[in-house]
C-alpha cells in the first residue's frame, strides 16, 4: 500500500495542465506549420512535438483547421487600441510598427513564407482573412474616420481600399527588400495614407 500511495505524485508531477498545455500545443503547431506546411500538418505531428498524446489536442480542437485558427490568433499580437489624445497620424503609426514587427519575426506568428502557404489552402484563407487581417483593417478604418472627424484627412481622398493601402506597402516593402521598413519608412507610409494637409496654402488663401 504505501508503494502504490507514493506512485501517483510521480505519474502526475511532470504533467501539464490548462494554459500550460495549451501553450506547448500551439508553438507545436507553430514549428510544424512551418517545417511542413499546411498539406503536411497532421495532429499526430503536432502531438509528437508537444510530446503528449492526440487525446489532449481532440479535446480542445476538432480538427487541424480548427487548431491552426486557435494558433494563429494565439501567435498574434493583440491590435494596438487608439490612446485617447493621440492624433490620428500617430495611431496609424502604432498599427503599422505593429504589423512591421510581425513581418520582423519579433513576434511568435508565421512568417511571410508560411503565410503565403496558408493561403493557397482556400479554408485557411478564409480563417487568416478573419482573424488576421479583417481585425486590423476595421482598426484602420476607424483611425481614418477619426482623421476625418478631425480635419487630418480630406474625405473626398477616402476610398474603399484606403485602408489597405498601409500594410500593402509595408508587406510590398519586406518583399522586394527582405526586410522590414524602419521608423522613416513607415513615416512616408502614414503620409501616403494621411497626407499633411497643406495648411499653410489654406491659411494665405
Amino acid at each position: 500500500m504505501p508503494h502504490a500511495t507514493q506512485a501517483a505524485p510521480k505519474c502526475s508531477r511532470s504533467r501539464r495542465r490548462g494554459e500550460v498545455l495549451e501553450r506547448a500545443l500551439y508553438e507545436a503547431t507553430l514549428a510544424e506549420l512551418a517545417e511542413v506546411g499546411y498539406g503536411g500538418l497532421t495532429m499526430e505531428g503536432i502531438a509528437a512535438r508537444a510530446h503528449t498524446g492526440k487525446a489532449a489536442l481532440y479535446r480542445r480542437w476538432g480538427s487541424k483547421h480548427d487548431l491552426v485558427h486557435a494558433a494563429l490568433v494565439f501567435a498574434l499580437p493583440p491590435v494596438p487600441e487608439p490612446r485617447a489624445g493621440r492624433s490620428a497620424r500617430d495611431s496609424l503609426l502604432t498599427v503599422f510598427t505593429a504589423h512591421r514587427d510581425v513581418l520582423a519575426g519579433k513576434t511568435l506568428f508565421p512568417s511571410l513564407d508560411t503565410i503565403h502557404q496558408l493561403l493557397h489552402e482556400p479554408e485557411m484563407r478564409i480563417i487568416f482573412a478573419d482573424a488576421v487581417v479583417g481585425p486590423r483593417l476595421q482598426l484602420v478604418e476607424s483611425i481614418l474616420q477619426n482623421a476625418i472627424a478631425a480635419g487630418e484627412l480630406d474625405p473626398a481622398t477616402v476610398t474603399p481600399l484606403t485602408a489597405r493601402v498601409g500594410p500593402a506597402l509595408i508587406n510590398h516593402h519586406f518583399m522586394l527588400t527582405g526586410e522590414p521598413p524602419n521608423k522613416r519608412d513607415l513615416a512616408v507610409v502614414v503620409d501616403t495614407v494621411i497626407p499633411p494637409r497643406a495648411t499653410t496654402r489654406a491659411s494665405a488663401n
